[in-house]
């Protein structure tokens, strides 16, 4: 069992008031039934968070937090003490962030980016701001256009950094944004490259010519839905484009140039139509 983490723990024991789950070294842990998704019997097998209580004691929990253990996010302040400041991270005990692991000085009601990890030394799940420590421990290794999730960190003149997969950084250009971007937002991303520094470029649309299969079909049905024509080409502003089609100027470009050459669609002067198939 790993604490700070979800774990597939087996119930042993159903009461009135809840489960008791087998908790190995830890012993009989129990999961009150306001956190329980569905009522499961003896032998299933739940998805349980476990963390250490104050007395350092293992508890279940039913309800999973916005960041577990080894995972990367931004964490609302509740409290700030000379010791530390509390974080609610979705579970009714608040995330200990230590006066050690601040690098810069704290405000109630605030979010900040946060590292979550079990320490030994403690034997608590805790929180730090020492976010480099934890990145680019391992040789990314990943081939152009592979899905990986990001988590937006912050932003500079470039654009904006990104955690990858919660092991390295990597950053979106401000060229290649055609969407709302904002710190603590998750989503999808996929790789431009690896760079030699171990940083990974990342977009939020594939790249080349396979990232336009999708967008051809789109463009095509957009076509036959409005008559055959749409008021949209190479000239058409960016972010209408991102609005009807969600890609970048670029991809759209590429897509109705290879359609043009697929003889489907026409490009004019006032947008593009559909070819006559009669």
């Amino acid at each position: 069992m790993e604490i700070g983490k979800i774990n597939k723990l087996k119930v042993i024991d159903i009461t009135d008031k809840g489960v008791y789950l087998e908790g190995g070294e830890e012993g009989h842990l129990f999961v009150p039934n306001r956190e329980l998704q569905e009522k499961p019997a003896i032998g299933d097998e739940l998805d349980v968070f476990v963390y250490r209580n104050a007395k350092r004691d293992a508890v279940a929990s039913g309800i999973i937090p916005y960041a577990i253990a080894g995972e990367f996010d931004y964490l609302m302040v509740n409290e700030v003490s000379a010791a530390g400041a509390l974080l609610d991270w979705g579970i009714a005990k608040d995330l200990f962030l230590p006066s050690r692991e601040q690098t810069n000085k704290l405000k109630a009601d605030r979010s900040y980016l946060v590292y979550v990890y079990y320490d030994e030394q403690t034997r608590q799940v805790i929180a730090t701001m020492n976010i480099d420590k934890h990145l680019g421990l391992t040789k990314p290794e990943y081939k152009m256009n592979q899905k990986v999730d990001i988590l937006v960190a912050k932003e500079n003149e470039a654009g904006y950094r990104v955690i990858v997969d919660n092991a390295h950084w990597g950053i979106i250009y401000h060229s290649e944004i055609f969407e709302k971007v904002k710190y603590g937002m998750r989503t999808t991303g996929y790789v431009k490259c690896v760079r030699e520094d171990g940083r990974i470029d990342v977009a939020l649309q594939k790249q080349g010519f396979r990232a336009t299969d999708s967008i051809s079909s789109l463009i095509l049905d957009e076509l036959k839905q409005n008559g055959g024509f749409l008021p949209f080409n190479d000239k058409t502003d960016s972010q209408a484009i991102y609005d009807t089609f969600g890609c970048s100027k670029k991809n759209f470009k590429k897509t109705i140039g290879t359609l043009y050459h697929q003889r489907q669609i026409l490009i004019e002067e006032d947008g593009i139509s559909l070819v006559n198939e009669e």
